[in-house]
């Protein structure tokens, strides 16, 4: 017998190509607004995971379209340190990705691609997107919106209708702060 917990166990799920397109659907209607797509994301496995999609969407979207120019913002050191890690584990990745390397394109490391390491940085970026109104997908952890640098971007940027909080996993529910008293939160997932 085996006996596993899991968050997510009682559910239904779509697929990949589904989840794809829905997350390609909410990046782009957000878009629409010239501002930001804030992700709380966990900085191991989903951050990585919404990289691989992303690319995957840039490269089907092809050039001259808003995706081509559009920036994908990783704001977490843990992030960055992993991504780095799961790019190091390469010849250990799955057949689907190994053709993706053979045809020239890096999944996890692709032009758009931008990690903000110190905190500096961090805090510069945040007034930069928040002022200049700039289209980009910010990932930042925390994925549950309870610390960490993603907390900063929602302070800096819910007011403001252009910029979008897209949670692509699970959320817990929201407690008094930031998130709940946020006016105008559009949530998709």
């Amino acid at each position: 017998m085996l006996v596993l917990e899991s968050t997510y166990g009682d559910r239904l799920h779509e697929g990949r190509n589904e989840r794809a397109a829905l997350l390609k659907r909410a990046i782009e209607q957000a878009l629409e607004n010239k501002g930001t797509v804030i992700i709380p994301a966990f900085s191991i496995g989903r951050t990585q995971e919404l990289l691989y999609e992303l690319e995957t969407i840039i490269h089907r979207a092809g050039s001259g379209s808003l995706w081509q120019s559009l920036e994908i913002i990783v704001d977490s050191p843990l992030a960055a340190r992993f991504t780095q890690v799961y790019r190091d584990l390469k010849p250990f990745w799955d057949d689907e990705a190994q053709k993706l390397i053979k045809a020239g394109r890096h999944p996890l490391n692709f032009d758009a691609l931008y990690t903000v390491d110190s905190h500096t940085a961090h805090e510069q970026t945040v007034r930069y997107l928040a002022e200049s109104g700039r289209p980009a997908v910010v990932i930042a952890a925390s994925g549950m919106c309870a610390g960490g640098r993603v907390v900063n971007y929602l302070k800096a940027m819910l007011g403001d209708p252009r910029h979008q909080v897209l949670f692509v996993g699970y959320q817990g529910r929201a407690r008094q702060g930031v998130i709940s008293s946020a006016m105008g939160l559009r949530v998709a997932g």
